[in-house]
């Protein structure tokens, strides 16, 4: 019986560091935290933005495996929510950076002003398609 849990612990300890290396990787293939240090002039914590991002990922899961209980309330819940909504945004943003898709989709259509609009319309779009998938159906 113990053979059996030795072997699960290390099975699922195997596959949740490949899943957080290929996060990682992704990450760091798209370029999106250098980037982001970058535009907010904060290039000297990169490093530390790397490991925060890390961090949270095992913080996560650890809530999420052993059900752990966050009594902080809608405030911090909020908060969380509001974190996470610009950190899938800006993956989003840096990954429609990296193929490029919105130059080609603006020269397509003869866009010359107005880019700002588009990102921010779909951005209410994905804000409003989340409220309906979670609140209504």
């Amino acid at each position: 019986m113990w053979i059996r849990n030795l072997f699960l612990t290390v099975y699922g300890l195997s596959a949740g560091a490949l899943t957080a290396a290929g996060f990682l990787a992704f990450l760091s293939m798209i370029g999106i935290i250098p980037r982001l240090a970058a535009m907010t002039k904060s290039i000297k914590y990169a490093r530390l933005y790397e490991d925060f991002i890390a961090l949270g990922g095992v913080a996560g899961t650890a809530v999420f495996l052993y059900r752990i209980k966050i009594p902080l309330g809608y405030p911090m819940l909020l908060i969380f929510g509001l974190f996470g909504g610009i950190f899938i945004g800006c993956l989003i943003g840096a990954l429609a950076e990296v193929l490029k898709s919105l130059p080609i989709f603006s020269r397509r259509i003869a866009l010359q002003k107005g880019i700002a609009s588009v990102i921010y319309a779909l951005a209410l779009g994905k804000m409003l398609g989340c409220y309906l998938q979670f609140y209504l159906f």
